[in-house]
């Protein structure tokens, strides 16, 4: 069978004439997934009716099967001119599939990200790689990425109103920390800006929102945890914007909090009982609500974990104008907020694109300058002193910071490198001041438990020449070169501490420190003779737990640690 494409429409060579099929169409490319093994089809090109040119890869498995309805039902309903004869629909069909084995091949991707070295989007791939990446389903539902306006526009009547704002800066610079997660190999996160009704953190999360698309892009945490979880894969290297967490089911918050930020579905079967596949990405969270984490589960009568607040970290609304410290040209917050939402309504999405291109300039350098950044400001913004779960968060807040310099350097953004740092300074430093502490949380919970017990129970210790404690002594107390140790009974202390009957996890912590002696490494207790039998106690140094936690009294902030000095600054040479 002989097919000629002309301009008019695509034409097949029957009963010694040229019979029309229907309107213009070509197979531009053979495709087929990453791995080459599967997923193959062919990528299609289009005129509809209206002269608007289509496009939409179709899978080879369905073109050539049983269903190949569907690849008609999506050319007709998108306007294909279709001729309505018995058979135009196969001989078009045949067409395809003729053309699909000759076509030139080229990868298809399934969801937005990277690829390789190539950024892919429903709308647009940005990257160079050995052969073209086509994105599937572009037609099947609306883009989540649009734009609006121009990159400048963008910059004069949103970026220009972040500056000298903190809280603004860094929703702008979540939003372009999430495509930088992959290259600085940190695991996904999310923030939560936490303030009062109407003071503004709805506007910054439409600030981030725009540097994607228009204020359709955020999503609302009135959701189920599995609806989460598809958003997440949705939004795979690009910002997930949630707002009012109290408007979710607090059972759907305790389990989404660990699937967006583990990254992975849950695990499914299928009807014949396999494994299906699960869904991945990679993502950072932008969240506000007027509720903390901590009230959210109050109403399921739990605490939060330890892992859910490093996770999910919760950060106060500090600004002079509730989230705004400056208000340029505009007399009240509000009129500034009303700015920032119109703008954000018409100008929208070109700074992402542009970012895009920014760093698959950069190739394979650009993992080495994230990873670089990331490590120099974990290092200036953290002390030894601090615990893993709070470097972790730093880690992040570094992140951030990274992708505020960069695109400043880039002119994307409309302020400089140092007020980008200063913000993200100040925004890790309220995050700590609202924590109030720099300790893991299991950490924290014991040496408040251990200055109670130390303030409530100090003379509760008899000598240990005497031999006997009865109640209502805890143990007996002794010197041990010089310096005073308090031999607490096992039980006693496990009762007070409210610790389960495995307790290693919580007090390793104490030893690690010095602060509670042992002889038996996996009890965690000491092993002393005593009216000549030996008995566990728990040994705490007394004046060593004092002098440490007075050593951390004024380390609640991040204000001892330096930053980039401000543009009006001086620095001598010695500085």
């Amino acid at each position: 069978m002989k097919f000629q494409l002309r301009d008019s429409g695509l034409y097949c060579y029957s009963s010694e004439e040229w019979q029309r099929v229907g309107g213009w169409i070509e197979v531009i490319a053979r495709t087929r997934l990453v791995d080459k093994r599967r997923g193959h089809g062919a990528l299609l090109q289009w005129k509809n009716m209206d002269g608007v040119m289509l496009q939409e890869v179709v899978y080879a498995r369905i073109l050539n099967g049983e269903n190949s309805r569907q690849v008609r039902e999506l050319l007709v309903d998108t306007g294909y001119p279709l001729e309505p004869t018995n058979t135009s629909w196969s001989r078009l069909q045949r067409y395809l599939l003729e053309e699909m084995a000759k076509a030139q091949p080229a990868t298809t991707v399934d969801r937005a990200g990277w690829h390789g070295s190539i950024f892919a989007t429903s709308g647009w791939t940005i990257g160079e790689a050995d052969e073209k990446h086509h994105f599937v389903g572009q037609l099947a539902a609306s883009p989540v990425l649009q734009e609006s306006g121009t990159l400048e526009e963008w910059q004069a009547n949103v970026g220009r109103l972040c500056r000298g704002n903190p809280l603004a800066i860094f929703s702008v610079g979540v939003a372009l920390a999430a495509p930088l997660l992959k290259h600085a190999e940190i695991e996904n996160g999310a923030k939560h800006i936490v303030g009062n009704s109407s003071g503004g953190k709805s506007t910054l999360l439409q600030i981030a929102a725009s540097i994607y698309s228009s204020p359709s892009f955020v999503r609302s945490w009135a959701s189920t945890s599995n609806g989460l979880s598809a958003a997440s894969a949705e939004h795979n290297d690009i910002l997930l914007a949630l707002d009012e967490i109290g408007l979710a089911r607090p059972e759907d918050v305790d389990t989404a909090i660990y699937q967006i930020v583990n990254g992975t579905s849950k695990l499914r079967a299928t009807i014949t009982g396999e494994l299906a596949g699960q869904a991945c990405w990679r993502t950072l969270v932008l969240s506000t609500g007027e509720i903390w984490l901590s009230e959210v589960f109050q109403r399921l009568g739990k605490e939060v974990k330890a892992g859910q607040e490093t996770r999910l970290v919760e950060i106060p609304v500090f600004g002079r104008y509730g989230a705004f410290d400056e208000l340029h040209e505009f007399c009240s917050a509000q009129e500034l907020v009303d700015a920032l939402k119109s703008a954000t309504r018409h100008y929208y999405g070109t700074l992402f694109r542009a970012w895009i291109e920014c760093l698959t300039e950069r190739g394979d350098e650009l993992s080495i300058y994230a990873k670089g950044e990331v490590k120099r400001l974990t290092d200036q913004w953290t002390t030894p002193l601090m615990a893993s779960q709070v470097v972790r968060v730093m880690r992040r807040f570094a992140l951030i910071s990274t992708a505020l310099g960069l695109a400043c350097r880039n002119y994307l953004l409309p302020w400089t490198e140092e007020e980008s740092e200063q913000a993200v300074h100040q925004v890790a430093d309220a995050w700590i001041k609202s924590r109030g502490h720099i300790f893991n949380k299991e950490e924290y919970r014991i040496l408040l438990k251990l200055n109670e017990y130390m303030r409530s129970r100090r003379h509760s210790f008899a000598p240990i020449e005497k031999g006997r404690a009865e109640p209502p002594y805890e143990g007996f107390k002794r010197m041990v070169d010089g310096e005073k140790q308090l031999l607490v009974r096992k039980a006693n202390f496990l009762q007070f501490f409210g610790l389960p009957t495995r307790y290693m996890r919580e007090i390793e912590f104490l030893i690690q420190k010095d602060l509670l002696e042992t002889n038996e490494r996996s009890r965690g207790t000491l092993r002393v003779k005593v009216n000549g039998r030996f008995e566990r106690f728990f040994a705490l140094w007394p004046d060593r737990i004092r002098s440490y936690q007075n050593s951390l009294s004024d380390l609640d902030g991040l204000s001892q640690f330096p930053t980039l000095p401000s543009e009006n600054s001086e620095v001598t040479e010695n500085e």
